[in-house]
């Protein structure tokens, strides 16, 4: 996948709400595109949470498909307070992905008390270079997401993925609402949390609310790409447009 492919894709209103669809195999990816998906976060082992896919999975996603790719590092299940040499497994993870084509990394690390890494982070980021750095979920293990906002937006993470603490973002839109207002795009709110197309009309709505994440499975199976189309057709309805 080239610079240009992903740069050639309309500017249009809708295209700056994104449906980004997480992906833990080539079968997903091509369904994700098929369905008309803006983006792809790519892993592996989605049954722990994710984990750093392989190059070659990184290769054949993006061959398969013109959409940017963001890739997971995260080196093991489990909690998000990694040792030394975890933290310089995955710099070199980072560095492997950057530059075999990611588009933009997903990671993030916390204490032992669970807050931010700020060390480990910033050694990713810096690892990420010019491509985009997510932080993931471990943000919603935070005791102060508001004071976390600020000091992601310091040390330059473009995207917090987050359900604003909640098993699923559906449960009360509000919450995550009220931290994308407060983020103001700086960082970008990305979504998430057992997001379907069934349950995404509230969160839609939501004009604060700009990029989406969902698995967009449907019972258990991998990206289902009537799904997929589904959500995307809801994020195109909700706010009718008025971002």
């Amino acid at each position: 996948m080239s610079a240009s492919r992903y740069s050639l894709k309309p500017k249009t209103r809708d295209a700056e709400r994104i449906l980004e669809v997480c992906c833990a195999s080539l079968e997903c990816v091509t369904a994700a595109a098929a369905g008309g998906g803006d983006r792809i976060e790519l892993c592996e082992n989605l049954e722990v949470g994710g984990i750093t896919p392989s190059g070659e999975l990184l290769q054949e996603a993006s061959a398969a498909s013109a959409l940017p790719v963001f890739v997971l590092i995260r080196s093991r299940a489990g909690n998000f307070h990694f040792t030394e040499r975890e933290v310089s497994l995955m710099v070199e993870q980072i560095e492997e992905m950057r530059h075999l084509g990611a588009k933009g990394i997903v990671g993030g690390a916390l204490t032992d008390a669970g807050e931010i890494d700020e060390v480990a982070t910033s050694r990713f980021i810096q690892a990420a270079g010019p491509l985009p750095f997510t932080f993931h979920r471990a943000f919603d293990v935070l005791h102060d997401p508001l004071a976390g906002i600020a000091r992601l937006r310091e040390l330059g993470v473009k995207r917090v993925l987050s359900s604003a603490g909640l098993s699923r973002a559906s449960e009360d839109p509000q919450r995550l609402r009220q931290l994308a207002a407060h983020a103001g795009q700086r960082p970008v709110i990305l979504a998430c949390g057992g997001i379907r197309s069934g349950n995404i009309e509230p969160l839609a709505s939501i004009c604060e609310i700009r990029e989406f994440h969902s698995a967009a499975t449907v019972a258990g199976a991998g990206v289902c790409e009537v799904e997929v189309r589904a959500i995307r057709e809801a994020i195109r309805k909700g706010c009718h447009g008025h971002l």
